[in-house]
């Protein structure tokens, strides 16, 4: 037994003082501790502190960890990291709405009274001033929906206000600047590893390096990069707001019940529990976001813009065409998509194929132009007024009224739960309890006008009421009703099959003149509105807004395009098999 431990610290001095005389320190220490570590960049393999710096000579942990960088991506330092071999993408990614989140700020300031107009956006969820990455030629205008320059959201002591120290609280722990909150579902990096290395749901590692405490969480599930980007991944941010990665794989969040509560929530994938809806077509096909979503809607093109449609380029005719002609894989940016594949020439096969970039599986895309009859929703003048996704989204997710208490009693010291993710710093003030309000997964929503002019899907934007405790610990106001709005949505829960003609030409509530009060859903008498409250009439039948909207164009229906929906007569009793049962 003691020649088998000689044997071994033989070989670990070996290892550590390497095979040079004297016994002088490697140059790549950092793998002896680190053994099994993955590599981190597959395509070029590079010396541990390329990226990470430190001391890679070092024969202790303490001085090779000295001035290192945990996450060299972070973008307070990615220009000295991966900035300088990929300069143009890190430029554009501090610059797109992933890293500074414009539209939550002003969909929040705008119908609470704090912003003039819908895209008078003036401030970033980023500590320093977020300007173009890429600048465009001396005088040359910005494009549409673009800014010069956003500020960093001030704090509670710049601001006084209580909305900026909301946002900077609880809205600032999804985007490219901060962690997120540690809760299972949410564990991710900062910068472009937010992205480009994917953790576990559990945030616990997967590595084989032997340094690396597999129970411990918040660590990346390995150490290696990847362009293969997840659906989980995307959901440790997108799973709330419009719920786009939850919608996707068919989850919707449920009304706790027992266990389920907030008191657990840590527990619980994103902090809530999921009914099982109906996924999106794509997803059970087995695709994923990156499949669709491209390099330029995620990194952005260098531009600051003041919501994130400006930055959306796909559109469903991209891939599928339209009922008169084949896919052409042109994006809406003018862009040609690299991995839809239409063969050169006339395509008399009309065969398009798209290659997953998450699995390297290769589909066929379904064309309109290819079908044998088109339905009756396919006629031009429908189409030209209606996204294809109005009619093919199986569910939108819609959550009614949600109560908001504002504590700002002033204590002596840091109070735990009044996290300022921004700064990255506890407050002494200024914490939110927040109740939610009714969730379901809705058939049938609401319908309204985008900013590209088309009908669409609307859920609630936000229906807060709020209560306001002061710093002297009295209640000022309760259940205090503000800017309550409805917004446009691409819910992302597209099906072949679509909503029956008669669920929107016939439907009062799908016109937006509402149908929901507390006798439907009991919860909703804890907010305290009139027992006849609507909360889903955002327009009356004279076709003025009863509830805002945050983007600049969407609107609810106005009298003649209601009266145009319930007046079309292939809806109506009587009608023919193929207009008045089609489905769309």
């Amino acid at each position: 037994m003691r020649s088998q431990l000689a044997a071994i610290a033989l070989v670990a001095t070996a290892l550590v003082t390497g095979p040079g005389a004297g016994g002088h320190a490697r140059a790549d220490q950092c793998a002896l501790c680190h053994r099994g570590i993955d590599d981190a960049h597959t395509k070029k393999t590079l010396a541990c502190t390329t990226c990470h710096r430190g001391d890679a000579t070092a024969t202790d942990a303490k001085k090779a960890h000295t001035e290192m960088l945990p996450n060299p991506s972070d973008l307070r330092v990615v220009d000295q990291t991966c900035g300088k071999c990929h300069q143009a993408i890190t430029a554009k990614v501090k610059s797109s709405i992933m890293a500074h989140r414009s539209g939550t700020q002003s969909g929040t300031l705008f119908p609470n009274g704090l912003q003039p107009t819908k895209e008078d956006v003036r401030f970033a969820m980023a500590p320093v001033a977020t300007t173009p990455g890429l600048p465009l030629p001396k005088d040359h205008p910005l494009p549409a929906g673009a800014v010069a320059r956003l500020e960093p959201l001030p704090t509670f002591k710049e601001s006084g206000d209580v909305f900026m120290d909301l946002l900077r609280k609880e809205c600032t722990s999804c985007h490219l600047w901060t962690p997120a909150k540690a809760v299972k579902g949410n564990f991710r990096a900062t910068g472009c590893a937010a992205c480009h290395m994917p953790y576990a749901e559990n945030g616990k590692s997967q590595s084989n390096d032997v340094a690396m405490n597999s129970e411990k969480v918040g660590r990346p599930r390995r150490h290696q990069l990847t362009k293969q980007v997840p659906v989980t991944q995307c959901a440790t941010c997108h799973n709330g707001g419009s719920r786009a990665a939850m919608n996707f794989r068919g989850m919707m969040e449920a009304p706790p019940g027992g266990r389920e509560t907030f008191t657990y929530d840590q527990d619980l994938l994103h902090g809530h529990v999921y009914s099982e809806q109906t996924p999106d077509v794509h997803f059970t096909r087995g695709m994923a976001c990156i499949d669709c979503h491209t390099e330029r809607e995620v990194h952005g093109d260098g531009q600051v813009y003041r919501k994130r449609h400006y930055e959306v380029e796909l559109r469903c005719e991209t891939c599928h065409g339209t009922p008169g002609k084949l896919a052409t894989g042109v994006t809406a940016q003018g862009r040609k998509l690299r991995n839809l594949f239409l063969p050169s020439g006339a395509n008399s096969t009309g065969l398009v194929t798209l290659l997953s970039k998450l699995t390297g599986q290769l589909h066929t895309v379904p064309q309109l132009a290819n079908l044998a009859t088109q339905p009756a929703g396919h006629d031009a003048k429908h189409l030209a007024k209606t996204e294809c996704f109005t009619c093919h989204t199986a569910w939108a997710p819609t959550c009614y009224g949600c109560h908001i208490k504002m504590d700002y009693t002033a204590y002596r010291n840091p109070v735990d739960v009044a996290f300022d993710h921004l700064g990255q710093e506890y407050a002494k003030q200024g914490w939110f309890r927040l109740t939610a309000g009714v969730r379901f997964a809705d058939p049938e929503p609401v319908l309204g006008v985008s900013w590209r002019g088309k009908i669409v899907p609307f859920v609630p934007r936000a229906q807060p009421l709020f209560t306001y405790v002061n710093p002297a610990g009295k209640t000022e106001y309760e259940f205090k009703k503000l800017g309550f709005a409805h917004n446009p949505i691409v819910p992302h829960t597209v099906v072949k099959a679509t909503r029956t003609c008669e669920s929107c030409h016939a439907n009062p509530r799908a016109l937006g003149l509402g149908m929901f009060m507390s006798k439907e859903h009991p919860k909703l008498e804890e907010f305290r509105q009139p027992a006849d409250y609507r909360w889903d009439r955002i327009v009356d039948e004279e076709g003025h807004p009863l509830q805002a909207t945050t983007v600049d164009g969407a609107r609810p229906l106005n009298r003649e395009e209601m009266d145009r929906i319930r007046n079309a007569p292939y809806k109506l009793p009587g009608a023919t098999a193929n207009a008045g049962d089609a489905r769309r």
